[in-house]
């Protein structure tokens, strides 16, 4: 009688016939091999560490920055009278404006265009024809839209006001004309150096063009506030800095004035109509 432990299939074999069945199982009628199936996203279990990542196209774009605001001009620029150019140390608005120019240009200091960029900030800048035209491309870095070269005369002379009209129309045409081929424009406005200015300049200014003599009633002098009147910022107060040193100090002193007093810093040649 034949051995039934003879015809028990060994461990092995079992395995070889479990895994041939699976095969026969995968095989279509036609004996072509089935694909398995896919699995939907939906029956991933949540810690299986998957990740479904959307395309970036059907992201939504981030937002744009808010646009800066802007404030309706109530002032008006007082016309050329009998030959003479006017005079403006304070623009007179109910706005809450103030303006920055900043004079000169001897000292070219990188972090000066990080900051006014950091800050937004637009600015006049009254500038010296012999102080600048070794670096000339410096400057244009400042000139965003909004952003002018002014005339602040050739050689920056501070008796220039008690000279002769000849002399000082020369002062002021020079840099009329240096600006116009340098930076693309000419300079609207004039401040006179150290700001002393008289009647035969205001010729002069009106005689080459300029529509404004521009002073001022606050400036910031070593890193700190001076005010001709009160102890803060006030709405259409025009603030001298200079291209110097301690520019960065005084810019910080500014701008601690300015957001204490709750203004905001515009463009003045656009808010009095001389561009």
């Amino acid at each position: 009688m034949p051995d039934p432990a003879r015809f028990r299939p060994t461990r092995r074999a079992a395995l070889a016939i479990l895994g041939a069945a699976a095969v026969g199982g995968a095989l279509s009628a036609s004996g072509e091999l089935r694909p398995p199936r896919a699995t939907p996203v939906a029956d991933i279990p949540p810690d299986t560490g998957v990740q479904v990542t959307a395309d970036s196209s059907d992201q939504a774009p981030a937002p744009a920055p808010p646009a800066p605001p802007h404030f309706e001009s109530d002032f008006k620029l007082p016309p050329i009278q009998n030959g003479l150019a006017p005079v403006i140390t304070r623009v007179t608005t109910k706005q809450p404006v103030v303006f920055l120019t900043i004079d000169d240009g001897i000292t070219k200091k990188p972090e000066a265009i990080d900051l006014l960029r950091k800050y937004n900030y637009p600015i006049s800048m009254f500038l010296t024809k012999n102080f600048v035209q070794d670096s000339p491309d410096y400057f244009r870095q400042f000139m965003r839209e909004g952003d002018f070269v002014e005339n602040h005369t050739v050689s920056h002379d501070v008796q220039m006001s008690t000279k002769t009209y000849a002399y000082q129309l020369a002062e002021i045409k020079g840099m009329q004309d240096y600006a116009q081929a340098t930076f693309g424009r000419r300079p609207t406005l004039f401040r006179p150096p150290g700001g002393a200015y008289s009647n035969v300049m205001r010729k002069a200014c009106a005689d080459a063009g300029i529509k404004a003599v521009v002073d001022w009633e606050t400036k910031v002098n070593a890193s700190h506030m001076d005010y001709q009147y009160g102890n803060g910022l006030r709405p259409g107060d025009v603030v001298l800095m200079h291209f110097r040193e301690e520019f960065v100090g005084d810019l910080e002193a500014f701008r601690a004035a300015q957001l204490a007093a709750g203004l905001t810093v515009v463009n003045l040649e656009r808010f009095i109509g001389a561009e």
